[in-house]
């Protein structure tokens, strides 16, 4: 599993849905339903037990049989993209457009013979000269923010600008990158504008001051100084400051910004996007856009999950390399335009196991347990890390799943079990088991627990879904459902840490029981087009 930390401007979502609260009528809070008269239940025709499974769950649910669609796919774990593009994605467009036509919002439930695992399109020499460019702005943009941060240190240290003594750039500590440097730069100077506001004499100074730190940052600095004010206002003069242009402006370029985030950034759109970035968010905004594409571009991750893919079928042409944020996650649910986001993405789930016979127990251990509900220990596996504060990181994680614990403790929703030591449970030694969340065993399952009919299930690994057929792997997702699980999920390929969902996000809100199983998900899962996948019954709610 490896950790990366999240870009601070571009395509960060966080970054780019700083929208002005004062401007836009905020979105309430969406709630989806998702129903059995929902789903587009799709089995692959070449496998006669991948109909079995999709009329199956169908009965199960009372689902309309007219809503069964069989595709003609590989019965392999793995399809090229054309074959995705060609012989699922076109029947499915079909089936999902007489869905809106009727004004009924559908979701996807893939069976049991449904591929995993859609790879990568082969790399072609437009992609190697954006690769190149991406790299060559890297580059650029890192001198210039190093310039400036230098222009910025000499001043705030009684010094003058290096554009007038020709004094060396590198004035920052070479232990942090040019943004990590810039930041700290920018402080400074905000705090040397403060402590000399009255001086007299020193307006040149403060100016270049200034003009530094807005060619680095951005119009984001007036309009934080703005929203600062704003705060401090009455009602009366917050609505004339509101009509400002200055802040209109803003307000519309960064709400593009966000729109466009969630389809990513084409080869053809880049230099345009990356002119935009640069007006919010300046230097600094736009060297994060150029090293955020190069990490996705650069390293060609293109391969996904058929599901995570399939969740962006309607949105439309979307940048295939690395990963996309994902518009229902509860992150966006304040964000203005999120309804029309919303509106070009699809819910995506999957009835799936190492046999036909398990990926059938999974719908009959949902509905059986749904009429008693899902009693037993939750088990928590931590490891107890000394916490450095840095998001995406393995403490990070770690953390969430300690204050997962506590959630569960303090609230008494169901006795729980932590274990914060460096390994895993013993063997055998977890019985009752109803939910799990823990790590790190890398595609080798310990066989700790004792299921409960219904038990949720989902482990912290690089590859936990990368195979449910093969006889001889003990990744956690297939040996999950073998022992008994209901629902889990993983990656079917390295996805990073940041792509799971926290776990104090997605099981406090499962236990909630107001929404199913794909509904929790899709609500805490980070990205689409990208490696997670869901198994288990799209329909299946616990605790309701």
């Amino acid at each position: 599993m490896k950790a990366r930390k999240l870009n601070p401007f571009f395509p960060a979502p966080l970054f780019l849905i700083m929208m002005l609260p004062a401007l836009f009528t905020m979105a309430a809070s969406e709630a989806f339903a998702v129903t059995a008269s929902d789903l587009i239940i799709v089995y692959n025709l070449n496998m006669k037990e991948s109909k079995d499974v999709a009329f199956y769950y169908a009965k199960k649910r009372q689902a309309p049989k007219q809503h069964i669609v069989g595709v003609d796919v590989p019965a392999t774990e793995r399809m090229p993209r054309w074959a995705y593009e060609q012989r699922l994605v076109g029947p499915l467009k079909e089936m999902i457009k007489g869905f809106v036509d009727n004004k009924k919002t559908p979701a996807l439930l893939l069976v049991y013979g449904i591929p995993l695992v859609v790879e990568g399109p082969a790399l072609e020499k437009a992609d190697n000269e954006f690769t190149n460019l991406i790299r060559q702005r890297v580059e650029e943009y890192k001198k210039l923010v190093l310039d400036m941060t230098g222009d910025i240190n000499i001043i705030i240290n009684g010094g003058v600008s290096r554009n007038s003594k020709d004094q060396s750039p590198d004035m920052t500590d070479s232990d942090e990158g040019p943004l990590d440097s810039a930041e700290k730069a920018i402080k400074g100077a905000i705090k040397y504008l403060e402590d000399h506001q009255s001086e007299k004499g020193a307006e040149p100074v403060k100016q270049t001051i200034l003009s530094l730190v807005i060619r680095l940052s951005g119009t984001s600095v007036f309009v934080k100084a703005s929203m600062e004010k704003m705060s401090k206002l009455g009602d009366k003069d917050k609505v004339i400051l509101n009509d400002h242009q200055f802040l209109i402006q803003h307000s519309i370029l960064q709400q593009e910004l966000t729109r466009q985030s969630f389809k990513g950034v084409l080869p053809e759109n880049a230099l345009e996007t990356a002119s935009r970035v640069r007006l919010v968010g300046g230097l600094m905004g736009e060297l994060g856009f150029w090293q955020e594409l190069d990490m996705q571009y650069g390293k060609a991750q293109t391969s996904a999950s058929v599901d995570s893919e399939l969740a962006m079928i309607t949105a439309g042409p979307y940048q295939l390399a690395g990963w996309l944020p994902n518009p229902f996650c509860a992150d966006f649910d304040s964000l203005p335009i999120i309804s029309e986001i919303r509106a070009k993405a699809i819910m995506v789930g999957r009835l799936d196991g190492p046999t036909a016979g398990m990926a059938k127990r999974l719908v009959d251990d949902a509905v059986e347990t749904e009429k008693t509900g899902l009693t037993g220990t939750f088990y928590i596996d931590a490891r107890g890390l000394e916490q450095d504060g840095k998001y995406g990181g393995y403490p990070w994680y770690d953390k969430h799943l300690i204050d997962l614990a506590e959630l569960i403790k303090d609230n008494k929703l169901m006795n729980v079990v932590l274990d914060t030591g460096l390994n895993l449970f013993p063997e055998g030694k977890c019985p009752d088991a109803a939910l799990y969340c823990g790590w790190y065993s890398l595609g080798n399952y310990v066989d700790c627990f004792t299921w409960k009919k219904g038990a949720v299930a989902f482990h912290v690994a690089s590859a936990e879904a990368s195979t449910l057929k093969k006889r001889e792997s003990n990744v956690w997702c297939k040996r999950l459902i073998e022992d008994g699980v209901a629902a889990t999920l993983g990656p079917v390929e390295e996805p990073y840490l940041t792509s799971f969902p926290l776990p104090d996000r997605f099981f406090p809100l499962l236990m909630t029981g107001k929404m199913p199983l794909i509904e929790v998900y899709f609500r805490t899962v980070p990205n689409l087009s990208w490696r997670q996948v869901l198994i288990g019954d799209p329909l299946y709610t616990p605790f309701r």
